[in-house]
């Protein structure tokens, strides 16, 4: 199999995980990060024994050794970086949620289309296999027709007032924080098990944490609260998300 060179923008937590995961499929090269800056890129760079580093992203997606890009920036920042490779015919392999509007998504679904690349968002409990022998059940009629889907995602981080996180400031996460963040992997495990696509929806969505203490630097995604200066902010992003569905075969969920 040819081998293949892979760029990755945005090398946060998540990040170190797409790294591994291409490693170990033996034909891909992890050949470059691209950072919020040279210094910051070039750290995880030399951490991660990725030859090259970039400060922008653009340089990345310019770089001919880059033949697909891995997005995993905040929310805010898919839009443009997907754009830029896609723009340059490299595939893309982006963290979910895809976009922060179903327009923004939509855009991006159709350049790439136009782009005639490969293009996937990182919905990784597809490849769980329970979810694997589940879907193939139902794809055979061996539980016979699918009438009610139910499930629940349940996370304790962000549990506390002092949990803090990027993901809550709409700016950078969207509108959406519980649905849009964690609630699109189940939305999309429901639809790949049951074979159907979720039409309509009735959702109620609720801040239980309306006050948060948001340290003064930024920390990575899990990372331990620790001793650092914090402030009050307000949150307008929801914590708890209860949804109805409609799929388009008949079939309801909750």
């Amino acid at each position: 199999m040819q081998r293949m060179g892979m760029g990755l923008v945005g090398p946060g937590f998540v990040a170190a995980h797409h790294v591994d995961a291409v490693r170990r499929l033996g034909f891909v090269d992890v050949v470059a990060l691209a950072g919020s800056s040279d210094a910051s890129a070039r750290k995880k760079a030399d951490a991660w024994g990725v030859p090259k580093a970039y400060g922008r992203y653009q340089d990345l997606v310019a770089d001919r050794d880059v033949q697909v890009v891995h997005v995993t920036t905040p929310n805010f920042l898919h839009d443009p970086v997907i754009r830029a490779a896609l723009g340059a015919r490299k595939h893309v392999v982006s963290d979910k949620p895809l976009a922060v509007s179903s327009a923004e998504a939509r855009g991006l679904w159709q350049a790439a289309k136009d782009a005639g690349v490969v293009h996937a968002v990182t919905f990784n409990y597809r490849g769980n296999p329970l979810v694997q022998q589940a879907r193939d059940m139902i794809a055979k009629g061996e539980l016979g027709p699918v009438h009610y889907v139910h499930g629940q995602y349940l996370q304790d981080w962000l549990l506390e007032p002092t949990d803090y996180s990027w993901r809550l400031e709409p700016d950078k996460g969207g509108q959406s924080s519980a649905l849009g963040d964690i609630g699109s992997h189940w939305c999309d495990l429901a639809e790949y098990v049951v074979g159907a696509r979720i039409q309509s929806v009735l959702s109620d969505l609720t801040t239980v944490i309306s006050t948060r203490m948001k340290p003064e630097s930024t920390a990575e995604a899990f990372a331990t609260a620790g001793t650092q200066t914090r402030r009050e902010v307000a949150i307008t992003s929801e914590d708890l998300a209860s949804v109805l569905l409609r799929f388009d075969n008949g079939a309801r969920g909750a």
